[in-house]
């Protein structure tokens, strides 16, 4: 087979890699997802999968392929949670900014902006 028609591997990196800038409550959401598929959705699926196996052919057996397929989707999205996790950097919106960055607007910033009747924050 040419060279073209192979499939080159893809790694398990984040989208982005440099800093997941995340505020608090996002990584929080990434490590109950983290958890809840560690301790209880794989597990789950395990036991489904160990019961399938046991009932004996494998080829015909929908419980064991599909159980096997949700088991990869899980450990591809434990992979990629676990990078996320270890690339995240903090950023508290409702920490004061000094010097420089007070002045911008940058991820997780608060901003006033004056409107003719009211004044709004975002």
């Amino acid at each position: 087979m040419r060279k073209g028609f192979t499939r080159k591997p893809q790694a398990d990196e984040p989208a982005t890699p440099r800093k997941n800038y995340i505020t608090p409550a996002g990584l929080q959401r990434l490590r109950d997802e983290h958890r809840f598929l560690l301790t209880r959705e794989r597990p789950a699926v395990k036991d489904v999968v160990a019961w399938a196996t046991s009932n004996g052919d494998r080829s015909e057996n929908t419980d064991y392929q599909y159980g096997k397929r949700r088991l990869r989707q899980i450990d591809g999205r434990i992979r990629f949670l676990t990078k996320r996790i270890e690339a995240a950097e903090l950023v508290d919106p409702e920490t004061p900014r000094t010097g420089q960055a007070a002045t911008r607007v940058l991820f997780g910033a608060m901003c006033a902006i004056p409107m003719p009747r009211e004044r709004s924050k975002w």
